[in-house]
């Protein structure tokens, strides 16, 4: 008896004694010392860096792990990659001009474990201003200068007793929404509060993917699920999104949480946008989400510009999931017109985004990004619905960012939708419209789908939503088809609401456990 009581005693002990500090402070602003609590996570550490799959990471002489790229950034060489916006290269010329005269500029850092309350004021101490910390991925926002980042990453001589916490550091990178075009369309508004069951004459869009039958055979329409858009914010006084909007967050410093850009008030009325009459170019026709009757939880993560920060983002994600433990009884899908040029497959927001599906259970609908050739973060997110855009035609837009993905097991993009002279709800005004392409606008179609699905079905696993999605695809003709330029296909409400989905051991397990 008394040898098995010896390790309980030791583990009360280590608990008791946990916080003691085992160093003194280390002069300057007193860095905090050691506790038996670090010694602890070390040893805790050393077992997940055995287990650490480190795949597209370079590990430092420091043992700290960066993104290949990551010596250019912080050093301020990093150079432009083709097709960049002009906002984007106006952020990276600001970026590197911070760099080279060593300004205050923001940083990710993940741990190895849940960052404790020493190691935030250890990097106080250093001279680091803590902006957000996500216990979910294990990440801290730091505000630091580009020497301090450069001391601790790479220079071993550098005193830090609180390194080895430190597991990855990634600058906070520049999103943005970017639709590839925005053009004016000769629209007149007739009349609103049209029931979506009996419209016949829906636009081109919502026909091409057979919502309308969804709506008029099924009577499935959305009701009851909410669809979180992350973007610029949203216009809910725009006649196609009155009475959709259940809750508004914002998230960019020094801006309202309205919609000053217009791009969230369009993707919102694409994905949830309440049936309107309107005569288009000389043609009556009804202009509609593909569900009509879905909520809309407005996040704003994205600025007048149109850009935003990696931070902003997984500031939105934790918001999301915050709303969905408040209401467990609603289902919700998150939708992000929205993409990172600089980012990469193993970037905070790809963390983050595979975090909130792999353990939250919501699906996520990211666009793929007008890119051409690649596929923008955190389109790239395995678990992630990753979206193409294709025209009237069924052709894939040329601008729609194409795979492969990380790998041959994993190719995106994963399904298709309309993404090209899309009409929609014109933010700041009360019934206009305009028309944008781009794979931003193709991707509320399938979160509109994705909320047609659960409606009908109840809450299902993301991995099922993703499967039913990919199942019921209509294939694509000619070079469209590949699946590196479309995935599955262009994405079939009225038979992805009519699949029966089968759910095994592995789905119950995977809501049970995380």
């Amino acid at each position: 008896m008394r040898a098995r009581s010896i390790p309980v005693i030791f583990i009360i002990s280590l608990l008791i004694f946990s916080n003691f500090s085992l160093a003194a402070d280390q002069g300057g602003d007193s860095l905090p010392g050691l506790t038996i609590s670090d010694i602890v996570n070390k040893i805790i550490i050393k077992i997940k860096e055995w287990r650490f799959d480190s795949t597209g990471l370079i590990r430092t002489n420091t043992g700290i792990y960066v993104d290949e790229r990551f010596y250019e950034w912080v050093t301020g060489s990093i150079q432009a990659s083709a097709n960049l916006t002009d906002v984007a290269l106006e952020w990276l010329d600001t970026f590197k001009q911070k760099v080279k005269n060593d300004e205050e500029v923001d940083w990710i850092i993940i741990t190895w474990v849940k960052p404790n309350e020493r190691l935030k004021k250890a990097l106080e101490a250093l001279g680091a201003k803590v902006i957000y910390i996500d216990d979910d991925i294990n990440a801290i926002t730091i505000r630091a200068r580009p020497s301090l980042i450069k001391n601790i990453v790479y220079n071993k001589a550098f005193d830090f007793d609180y390194r080895f916490y430190i597991r990855e550091v990634w600058p906070d990178l520049y999103v943005a929404n970017s639709p590839f075009s925005a053009e004016d369309v000769n629209v007149t508004f007739i009349q609103g509060n049209i029931t979506p069951t009996i419209v016949s004459s829906v636009n081109w869009n919502i026909k091409l993917i057979k919502a309308d039958l969804a709506w008029s055979k099924k009577g499935t329409t959305g009701k009851g699920v909410t669809i979180a858009v992350l973007d610029t914010g949203v216009d809910c006084n725009h006649v196609m999104l009155q009475g959709a909007c259940i809750g508004v967050a914002n998230f960019v410093p020094n801006e309202p949480s309205t919609d000053l850009n217009g791009h969230g008030t369009h993707v919102a009325s694409i994905a949830a946008g309440r049936a309107v009459k309107a005569n288009v170019e000389g043609k009556i026709v009804y202009i509609s989400g593909v569900a009509p009757e879905a909520n809309i939880l407005a996040v704003k993560v994205l600025g007048k510009d149109g850009g935003g920060t990696m931070t902003q983002i997984i500031q939105g994600l934790d918001y999301v999931v915050e709303w969905k433990k408040k209401h467990p009884g609603e289902p919700i899908v998150i939708s992000m017109s929205l993409g990172s040029p600089f980012g990469s497959p193993r970037d905070p927001m790809v963390q983050k985004v595979e975090q909130v599906i792999r353990e939250e259970h919501i699906p996520v609908v990211v666009a793929a990004g007008n890119e051409f050739i690649v596929i923008d973060s955190p389109g790239i997110a395995t678990g992630a619905i990753t979206v193409a855009a294709v025209d009237r035609d069924m052709k894939v837009a040329s601008f729609s960012g194409k795979g492969p993905g990380l790998n041959i097991y994993d190719i995106k993009p994963d399904i298709a939708a309309p993404g090209v002279k899309i009409v929609a709800a014109r933010a700041g005004t009360k019934n206009e419209f305009i028309a944008m392409s781009g794979t931003s606008m193709a991707t509320p179609h399938v979160s509109g789908v994705v909320a047609l699905i659960l409606q009908e079905h109840g809450e299902l696993t993301p991995e099922t939503v993703k499967l039913i999605i990919e199942k019921t695809a209509m294939q694509l003709k000619g070079v469209s088809s590949l699946p590196t330029w479309s995935g599955a296909g262009l994405v079939d409400a009225y038979a992805a609401v009519n699949a029966e989905p089968k759910e095994g051991i592995l789905d119950w397990l995977r809501r049970l456990f995380g």
